[in-house]
């Protein structure tokens, strides 16, 4: 699992890529306040849950790139 308050002190953080890592459960939500993340890679995993509200508060404006193929998205 990705640490839910990982996020919270990388508020400039740019690009994430975490693909590949067998990575289960939900998506922490504290990565949607990373407001300069241009590319966020999370393919190949396990993750099972992102939910619709949260994708509808994204504030990532100067997202670019999303992968979330091959993972057990709900």
């Amino acid at each position: 699992q990705i640490p839910s308050g990982l996020f919270e002190r990388l508020p400039k953080l740019q690009r994430l890529d975490l693909g590949g890592n067998k990575l289960s459960g939900k998506i922490p939500l504290g990565l949607f306040n990373c407001k300069e993340l241009q590319s966020l890679i999370l393919g190949s995993n396990r993750l099972e849950e992102i939910l619709p509200t949260e994708i509808g508060n994204l504030t990532m404006s100067m997202l670019e790139v999303l992968d979330l193929h091959n993972n057990l998205l709900k």
